[in-house]
């Protein structure tokens, strides 16, 4: 259909489109006028940050001195999976940010007694990690890649507020990188920083005084800063709560005890101490069975990082230990299948319900396997988050202490690691399989301090005159002899 326009229709028509080219015009030139006036601001800002962290942009070498609390890693260590405890450390740094060097030692205090002192050092050449409590990795070293001080830093620097600011003021491109809003009410100003890998950090700022809020970093991890003081003249968060993986609860709640500016690290804590030259075999994924008593298989890779007995009797197979993930339970199902095709699995025992002891139990749930475990573990596993969708097909039979199934002793002990734990003897055979009673490392080190609940766990061996031969460790140890056993309970007489 064809319109025809008047002279009128025409002016008329042609006048609305110069009014709405006008206006488009007008709203671009304000847009872009109140854009170049946000850059702006958020120089002043970056600028006003600059001059209020001006005392603290010199600091090149640090130490400092941290306590915190730690809830990351309790599903593997709490006492009672109703109220999940959190475990208290102590951590001393000692950082030079020019020469890429670093001195970290965290000391974690965890239940019954256990302690765990490791060690994280990088110098010119080397990167390397120790412990000096010797409760897990023995005398080990392990050498790690020249970009440790990055990932390390990562975190560490997170912990001081005026050094967790410096990709700020370190920008070079505001206008294109950091973007500002300012909320009147609140006096709380946000400035979003792009960074280089296209990434989005947003921190947070009070004004009055200016001090830093927080800093949510994504996947990396959201910190909150307070209760700032000055020392010697550098003023500083005092306490900062972590939080990971969207959490509601702090993570970590640390307090920063003290903060010196120093010239360099210490050079003797960038050497490996005297002694530590034990060399442990990388865990390879490469499982292998041998038979250490009649009918009795042990399950394990060259690095012993992980260990689980599997007995046959008859046409059927019980499993000692669950495996800390699937991946590595698969692996030990086929391996107990080709070797032999002809016969069940009907049984996986746990010795006690921590995250580490029963992540892999799906893959054998899937299978139809039934889980034995004392009553207080089976309700953690039934509580247990991850196995929330499928808890309903679980199958359970309850192991008592003292009870006897098919030549296998169990018993089950009240212990500080755990609200119970358990333990299986092969009186047969002379054998223990036990998870953390023991913690001997790979090249049989005695640690420097003993749990209560490894005595705890000797004490009842002795009591109940059981005749040992091998102890099997779920961790790191698979040939625990009875002599490394007393030797370990004598630490601490």
């Amino acid at each position: 259909m064809k319109i025809n326009l008047t002279p009128y229709s025409r002016t008329f028509a042609f006048s609305c489109m110069t009014m709405l080219t006008i206006t488009i015009a007008t709203v671009s030139v304000s847009a872009l006028a109140e854009e170049a006036e946000e850059a702006e601001e958020a120089e002043d800002y970056v600028a006003k940050l600059k001059t209020h962290y001006q005392e603290t942009l010199s600091i090149k070498a640090f130490s400092l001195n941290q306590h915190f609390t730690n809830k990351q890693y309790r599903d593997l260590n709490y006492w009672d999976y109703k109220t999940p405890n959190v475990y208290m450390s102590v951590r001393s740094t000692e950082v030079d940010l020019a020469r890429r060097h670093f001195y970290d030692n965290d000391i974690l205090y965890y239940a019954g007694g256990r302690l765990y002192d490791r060690v994280k050092m990088q110098n010119d050449t080397e990167s390397f990690f120790y412990e000096r409590s010797a409760t897990t990795r023995g005398k080990a070293i392990f050498k790690e890649d020249m970009d440790n001080f990055d990932i390390s830093m990562r975190y560490m620097v997170m912990n001081i507020d005026f050094l967790a600011v410096r990709p700020l003021l370190e920008e070079s491109n505001i206008k294109g990188n950091i973007t500002l809003h300012h909320d009147g009410k609140s006096g709380i100003t946000t400035l979003n920083h792009k960074t280089s890998d296209d990434k989005v950090f947003d921190y947070k700022f009070n004004n009055n005084p200016l001090q830093l809020v927080s800093v949510n970093r994504g996947p990396l991890g959201l910190y909150v800063y307070d209760d700032y003081q000055t020392t010697r003249g550098i003023t500083y968060a005092r306490s900062v709560n972590s939080y990971f993986e969207g959490t509601t609860q702090p993570t970590y709640i640390t307090f920063n005890d003290h903060f010196e500016v120093i010239e360099k690290v210490d050079p003797a804590k960038l050497q490996v101490p005297a002694g530590y030259d034990t060399k442990i075999p990388k865990w390879d994924g490469i499982l292998v069975s041998k038979e250490i008593a009649q009918d009795l298989y042990l399950v394990t890779d060259s690095s012993s990082y992980q260990n689980s007995l599997f007995k046959v009797n008859g046409d059927k197979i019980a499993v000692f230990g669950a495996t800390e993930d699937s991946a590595l339970a698969e692996k030990t199902i086929k391996l107990i299948h080709d070797q032999f095709p002809n016969k069940k699995i009907i049984s996986v025992y746990v010795t006690h319900p921590h995250g580490d002891q029963i992540d892999g139990l799906k893959v054998f749930v899937d299978r139809g396997i039934e889980i034995l475990a004392d009553e207080y573990s089976i309700s953690a596993i039934k509580a247990y988050p991850r196995f929330a969708d499928d808890i309903t097909r679980f199958k359970f039979r309850t192991i008592e202490d003292e009870q006897i199934i098919d030549g296998a002793h169990f018993y089950v002990l009240e212990n500080i690691h755990s609200k119970r734990q358990s333990f299986v003897y092969f009186k047969d055979g002379g054998i223990i399989f036990q998870a953390h009673f023991l913690h001997i490392p790979y090249d049989n080190t005695i640690a420097k301090v003993i749990p209560s609940y490894t005595r705890t766990f000797i004490d009842f061996v002795r009591s109940k005159q059981l005749k040992v031969k091998r102890i099997v460790a779920f961790n790191r140890n698979n040939n625990i002899s009875v002599e490394v056993m007393n030797k370990t309970y004598d630490v601490n007489m």
